[in-house]
């Protein structure tokens, strides 16, 4: 029988890209990350079982809810109402639970577009993630492998983007291992996922994304930066949380613009959106 928390957790689990409860599961690390079994998440998802406490901070990251925000505290209240029952929810907890930020996407624009873009995505595993910050050599070969249709070897692909064939060779063999990418014949490789938007595991849910993101801040650092714009601004912590999932789609919108066929001009671009919280005041 569903329940307003197993029909909150399928509706912002749809709205993430996961068409099934399945792909929700393993493509998010499955027992490792969640800590139970498939067939215990297919009973909470049908509103059978309801999941531990400490299990929701693992949904809200896996379902790539920020902290705060509207769609988070949705899903979040619906737990606590059934954990506590609807009497002692309305009498004891619901005052408290007045103040609810509004909805981050209320424009039809974003609406469109991030409707768009959850179709598009393709959400890399744990077990990939590891291959692809191995080091800085494969993370390389990943880049350039999937932002192109086209068929390299490792001689190729070393020259292009100025590493060792070694370490190309090396890179290639385990990123098909891992299924990021298929051999078409001995020591050619093609990207399946070329021109897919692709979901990272949260930092806080895996070291190895913490790791990648350091190894993206480097490369970032050593490129040349064609355009930045920063400002400040004084605002309420509460209220500015819900313009974070904002920024992320807009991020996720410079995706129309890329390419998966060199042109006289194509290079691969870093791109970077910032909230920093400098004093309280």
């Amino acid at each position: 029988m569903a329940t307003i928390f197993s029909e909150a957790l399928k509706k912002f689990r749809r709205e993430a890209g996961f068409p099934s409860a399945y792909r929700f599961y393993y493509d998010n690390g499955g027992k490792a990350v969640f800590r139970f079994s498939y067939r215990m998440y297919l009973l909470i998802e049908q509103g059978k079982m309801l999941p531990s406490h400490k299990t929701i901070p693992v949904f809200l990251h896996t379902l790539r809810l920020l902290y705060g925000t509207h769609s988070a505290i949705i899903l979040t209240r619906a737990w606590v109402r059934i954990r506590f029952g609807e009497e002692i929810f309305k009498q004891l907890l619901e005052p408290m639970l007045k103040d609810l930020p509004q909805l981050s996407v209320s424009s039809p624009l974003h609406t469109v577009i991030q409707k768009s873009l959850s179709g598009e995505k393709f959400y890399i595993s744990p077990e990939q993630l590891e291959v692809l910050a191995k080091n800085k050599d494969h993370y390389l070969c990943w880049l350039a492998l999937s932002n192109d249709t086209g068929k390299w070897t490792a001689a190729q692909l070393a020259k292009k983007i100025r590493i060792g064939a070694a370490a190309a060779g090396r890179a290639l063999k385990d990123l098909s291992k891992a299924k990021l990418i298929k051999e078409l014949s001995p020591g050619t490789y093609k990207c399946p996922l070329a021109g897919a938007m692709l979901e990272l595991p949260r930092p806080n849910v895996s070291k190895t994304a913490r790791k990648l993101r350091q190894m993206r801040e480097t490369l970032i650092s050593e490129g040349e930066e064609l355009y930045s714009r920063r400002g400040t601004l004084r605002a309420d912590t509460d209220e500015f949380m819900n313009f974070l999932p904002l920024m992320a789609l807009n991020l996720s919108a410079a995706h129309a613009y890329g390419i998966t066929k060199g042109t006289g001009k194509s290079a691969i671009f870093g791109v970077e959106l910032r909230a920093v919280k400098i004093r309280d005041f």
